[in-house]
C-alpha cells in the first residue's frame, strides 16, 4: 500500500490543482479522519476550502449570513497573507464561522514528511492568529481542524496533524463546484442530489492560491449564486447546517482543541 500510495502521489505533484480531491488510504489512516458525522443527526456541515479569496470569500459570507447558516472555512496561510483579504477572518469569527487550515501551500510534495508537514500546519496557525489580532480578535479561537490539500492523507500527515493537536477533515459529498460550467442552480441540484443527514459538503471559496481580481469575485461567483438555493432546500428536506464540530460530535472535545505550536 506504501508503494502504491508514493506512485498516486507522484502522479499528483505533476498534476498539481488539477486533481479536485484524492484521499489515499493506508494502513489504518480511515480511522484518523474525520469523514462524516451520524446518520441519525439531521444536520450537514458547509465547508469551503482554498480561501481566502477576497470579494468571493466575502460573497460567500454574505450568502451565509443572509440564510443564517454556519460553515468552516478551511483556509491557505498564504492566501491569508495575500493584500486584499484583510478583515475576512475576523468577519468569519464573529459571524459564527470556524476556521481550519488547508496547508500553507495548495501543494502535497510536503506531506509526504512530517516536519514539513507539523512546519506548514504551524505557519499557517501562525498566518491566522496574526490577521486575527491585527483585526482585534485576540485571544484567536482555537485552531481545530486541518483538511490536507486535495484530501491527499498519508501517515506522515496523520502523525503531523496529531502532533499539531488538530482533527484531520476530509468529507463525504464532493460535487466539483470548482467547474467552470456550472452555473449556481447546477451546483446546488448536484449537492441536493447526494446529501443525507451528518454529510460534510465540500465546496471552494477560492482556486488554490490564485486571486485574479481584488475589485471583484471572479474565482468562485457560481458558489456565490448556490448558496441561498441550497440552504433553503436543506432545510426544506430536514436537514439544518450546522457547526462543523456540532455535525462530527467534537462539541465537548477538549483534547484536540490547542492551537499548533510554532516549531
Amino acid at each position: 500500500m506504501r508503494r502504491f500510495a508514493v506512485a498516486v502521489g507522484a502522479s499528483l505533484v505533476a498534476a498539481a490543482c488539477g486533481v479536485p480531491g484524492v484521499l489515499v488510504p493506508e494502513g489504518d489512516l480511515l480511522r484518523d479522519a474525520h469523514w462524516r458525522g451520524s446518520p441519525a443527526v439531521p444536520t450537514v456541515a458547509l465547508t469551503f476550502d482554498d480561501g481566502p479569496n477576497g470579494r468571493c470569500t466575502a460573497a460567500v459570507l454574505d450568502a451565509l449570513a443572509t440564510v443564517h447558516a454556519p460553515g468552516t472555512f478551511f483556509v491557505l496561510g498564504t492566501n491569508v497573507a495575500t493584500p486584499g483579504n484583510e478583515g475576512l477572518l475576523a468577519r468569519m469569527v464573529h459571524e459564527g464561522h470556524a476556521i481550519g487550515i488547508h496547508g500553507y501551500w495548495h501543494g502535497i510534495r510536503r506531506l509526504f514528511w512530517q516536519d514539513l508537514t507539523e512546519d506548514d500546519v504551524a505557519s499557517t496557525t501562525r498566518a491566522i492568529t496574526g490577521a486575527l489580532a491585527r483585526d482585534g480578535v485576540a485571544p484567536a479561537p482555537p485552531v481545530r481542524f486541518f483538511r490536507p490539500p486535495f484530501g491527499f492523507l498519508l501517515e506522515q500527515t496523520a502523525r503531523a496533524a496529531a502532533a499539531a493537536h488538530v482533527h484531520v477533515v476530509e468529507w463525504s459529498v464532493s460535487v466539483h463546484d470548482w467547474k467552470s460550467d456550472l452555473t449556481g442552480a447546477d451546483i446546488a441540484a448536484a449537492v441536493l442530489a447526494r446529501v443525507r443527514p451528518g454529510d460534510v459538503v465540500l465546496l471552494h471559496d477560492g482556486d488554490g492560491t490564485h486571486q485574479r481580481s481584488r475589485d471583484r469575485c471572479v474565482d468562485r461567483a457560481t458558489l456565490v449564486d448556490a448558496i441561498p438555493i441550497l440552504v433553503p432546500a436543506l432545510r426544506a428536506r430536514g436537514l439544518e447546517p450546522a457547526p462543523l464540530a456540532n455535525v462530527l460530535g467534537l462539541d465537548g472535545d477538549t483534547e484536540l482543541t490547542d492551537p499548533p505550536t510554532a516549531p
